[in-house]
């Protein structure tokens, strides 16, 4: 938390919300007021991925938003669903040009 606490600027990116139950009417918004609770600058961005991969969405706007870091989530799904499909933290691990901290 002090490190992201002492963020110049932390954006929250909630990608196909509406594809997954259980985050509120607000997505995003919990986490956001949590760090500005703790002094940080927060905003948050929700975006659909109409179809594009979601790793590289999720890295493409941490580049044009400038980030030195990408904190998220990771999980699993199936075996078969991840061969087929890939995985978002597969893609992120594997591409990403900024560190990367993660937790499952």
């Amino acid at each position: 938390m002090p490190l992201l606490a002492r963020a110049e600027a932390i954006e929250v990116l909630v990608i196909d919300h509406q594809r997954h139950a259980g985050h509120g009417q607000e997505p995003g918004a919990d986490i956001a007021r949590h760090l500005a609770h703790h002094g940080a600058q927060v905003e948050v961005r929700s975006l659909s991925s109409r179809g594009e991969d979601v790793g590289h969405l999720l890295l493409s706007q941490a580049a044009a938003f400038g980030a030195d870091l990408v904190v998220m989530g990771a999980y699993g799904h199936s075996h078969l669903s991840e061969w087929v499909f890939g995985g978002v933290t597969r893609t992120v691990l594997r591409e990403a040009g900024v560190p990367v901290l993660m937790s499952r």
